[in-house]
């Protein structure tokens, strides 16, 4: 059970990577698996390479299997394989669908996103070990920040800057993807990549997603070590200014927007329903179903990933 629970959030966390203005750092901390997240992807090193060759070229030594079990267990491996397999099985499978969903229906398909994160702010709201005038700071900056975001226009959406455009692009997009409420696909779409990115994966484009991968991987063994020192010294502060960023993100998916042609999610204005339409209706349907879902991870993990 534990481990489908970790599917299904690494589900989740996928499914919101694919979006622009949705963050999947934002899920990974209402579902109360981002600090272990930082944990395990700061763990592995040169250290862990090291046990890895030495089993390979010594499968047989009970000693590097030993040594092997215990850095599995030490970096939370086995925990992180799952969820990354939740994550990309959700991008594989629902690319298609959530591009089809945000054209056809928007206003339903943001909704029921925001019905996930709403009650699940309590989750990060209680690993703050303090509560004084430096978080309400900490907190206010990250929303005016996010919120000061979505007004970027991406001048470049349909450019795409290559092969090493793209790697550069993967390792941006990775450590915003990794902040609640920034999202990596808007990151990618200033840039230029997002379509090339999103088409790649439809079409299972093995080079430009190596590419891709390659430089997530750069841009997640920097920013990682970079967060986990903030958490270890600054843990409260740092964790506000998170909160923050999740709150501006309500803003990025309010679900009713003017959006001109050609135009993306970020970039669209927000604006009241003039009438109660039936897209009204399946709004609100959305909404409730997204307070459902969340409500019920929430009761399934009790709030955090079991250790």
């Amino acid at each position: 059970m534990k481990h489908v629970l970790t599917l299904i959030k690494g589900a989740l966390v996928g499914i919101a990577n694919i979006i622009p203005g949705v963050s999947g750092g934002t899920f990974a901390l209402v579902l109360g698996i981002y600090e272990r997240l930082l944990a395990s992807i700061g763990a592995f090193g040169l250290r862990f390479a090291k046990v890895v060759l030495g089993l390979i070229t010594g499968p047989g030594d009970s000693e590097r299997r030993q040594a092997f079990a215990d850095e599995m267990k030490r970096t939370d491996a086995l925990w992180l394989l799952v969820l990354a397999v939740g994550a990309a099985g959700a991008i594989l499978a629902s690319s298609r669908l959530i591009a089809w969903l945000l054209d056809a229906h928007l206003a339903p398909t943001l909704a029921f996103f925001v019905g996930l994160l709403i009650p699940s702010i309590l989750v990060p709201f209680r690993l703050l070990k303090r509560r004084s005038w430096p978080e309400v700071l900490a907190c206010l900056v990250g929303t005016a920040g996010l919120v000061g975001l979505t007004f970027l226009q991406p001048a470049s959406a349909e450019a795409g800057l290559g092969l090493a455009g793209l790697f550069i692009a993967g390792a941006i997009a990775v450590s915003a993807m990794i902040l609640p409420g920034v999202s990596g696909s808007f990151m990618l779409m200033i840039m230029g990549e997002y379509r090339t990115v999103l088409q790649a994966i439809n079409d299972l484009d093995v080079a430009r997603l190596g590419v891709f991968a390659l430089g997530c991987l750069a841009g997640i063994a920097a920013f990682v070590r970079l967060l986990n020192f903030l958490l270890e010294r600054l843990h409260s502060v740092t964790m506000a200014f998170l909160i923050g960023l999740i709150f501006g993100s309500l803003w990025v998916l309010w679900p009713f927007k003017e959006i001109a042609e050609g135009a993306k999610i970020v970039t669209g204005e927000n604006v009241l329903p003039g009438a109660f339409t039936s897209e009204v209706a399946w709004s609100i349907g959305a909404l409730a179903l997204g307070l459902v879902c969340s409500a019920g991870l929430m009761y399934l993990g009790k709030g955090r990933e079991e250790a």
